[in-house]
């Protein structure tokens, strides 16, 4: 299913504000459900105003099925697999196993979600700048971090945007990965200033 324009059903996302375009391949309900945590979020919202994203698209358009989301930080464009397979989330939020954050939707629209966070994370990392990007690498690579997944513990910017929607959407962060949670803390009060 091709995905088409829906800035009607973006809030709280405004286009011409938050994004330049917004497409879903979703119905409406659930396409206002994967939006959903963004109400609780004004910082995030925020930070949009700021540093406007593209073309926010729910859609099956990525270069390959199995991934869940992509952002391109020239364009600044954002998609999320609004198609993925039931096998890609449902599990346990066990981080030595864990796939993904996203992996820990119970549902299509929770994994959507989760991904679409990791995604966002990818703005703010590039918006932290080069020394914030070296002191998340330097973390990584030290043996204090506890990456939350198999996926954080591919690169420094993965590691944020996955340790970024472990923090919007799983309670025990702080315990689990504490420099992970602290990390996350002190680049969300940097792009806040920018």
């Amino acid at each position: 299913m091709e995905p088409v324009p829906r800035p009607e059903w973006a809030s709280p996302i405004e286009v011409g504000v938050h994004v330049r375009s917004f497409y879903s391949a979703l119905p409406e309900q659930p396409t206002r459900e994967v939006l959903q945590p963004l109400r609780g979020d004004p910082k995030l919202l925020a930070f949009l105003a700021r540093r406007t994203l593209g073309r926010l698209e729910f859609s099956g358009r990525l270069p390959r099925p199995d991934w869940f989301g992509l952002y391109h930080p020239t364009s600044r464009d954002l998609r999320v697999n609004s198609f993925r397979s039931p096998e890609t989330y449902g599990k346990e939020f066990y981080p030595p196993e864990l796939q993904s954050v996203s992996s820990a939707g119970r549902n299509l629209v929770e994994a959507m979600q989760r991904s679409l966070y990791h995604e966002l994370g990818h703005s703010l990392f590039d918006a932290a700048g080069p020394e914030a990007q070296h002191q998340v690498t330097r973390l990584l690579w030290s043996g204090r971090a506890m990456p939350i997944s198999i996926r954080a513990r591919r690169d420094a910017a993965e590691y944020f945007c996955e340790t970024f929607a472990a923090y919007r959407f799983e309670d025990g962060l702080a315990d689990t990965d504490p420099e992970g949670y602290d990390m996350v803390e002190a680049i969300l009060r940097m792009v806040g200033k920018k």
